[in-house]
């Protein structure tokens, strides 16, 4: 498999994008802010080091005790990007034109949301997180991050799974692609830094 025709975003979105998880881990640590790296962004800092090629966002989660925290420290988050609820107010979302990076708001390891209340996870078992890279940004990962891997994603460590877009708007359910899980697809979409 041709792993340039699974990626979703261009170079540059895939540059300003790690921009954008860099500005907000800095911002988050700097101010003590706890917060994990979710979803397929734990599975990509885990298995791939960096974004899965075929991904299109970042996933982060924040205790809903911090949200307050969070939204005061808008105007130092945003610089360039815009901060704002999604979804009712389930969640956040930092965006830039078409990139954005999710964070969700859980409550001791419950989401509010229906669609991602399989992915609770008992917080003492997350707590204290651990770091991990994701491309050259130190991140926080669950301290039990392999088996919630293992609970959300089944065979994760040899099947890569294709199956949805934010990006095209359109679900790739019904297409579903899994693939066996080669070194080619291990690796990590990263930045290039353009000279100046």
């Amino acid at each position: 498999m041709d792993i340039d025709k699974l990626k979703i975003l261009n170079q540059d979105e895939v540059n300003e994008l790690y921009k954008m998880l860099a500005h907000l881990v800095k911002t988050l640590d700097k101010y003590c802010i706890p917060y994990l790296v979710d979803c397929g962004s734990l599975l990509g800092t885990i298995r791939h080091g960096g974004l899965i090629p075929w991904d299109d966002d970042i996933d982060i989660c924040i205790e809903e005790k911090d949200v307050p925290q969070v939204l005061w420290l808008k105007s130092i988050i945003e610089g360039e990007y815009q901060l704002r609820y999604a979804s009712g107010k389930k969640y956040l979302k930092l965006k830039k034109d078409n990139l954005w990076i999710d964070i969700f708001i859980h409550k001791q390891g419950v989401y509010p949301q229906k669609h991602r209340q399989w992915r609770n996870f008992v917080i003492e078992e997350a707590f204290p997180s651990v770091k991990s890279k994701f491309g050259d940004i130190e991140v926080s990962v669950p301290k039990n991050y392999k088996k919630l891997l293992d609970d959300w994603f089944p065979k994760w460590e040899s099947i890569a799974v294709v199956h949805h877009s934010h990006k095209s708007g359109k679900s790739r359910k019904s297409k579903c692609l899994k693939l066996e899980l080669t070194e080619e697809l291990k690796k990590p979409y990263l930045p290039i830094l353009k000279p100046n």
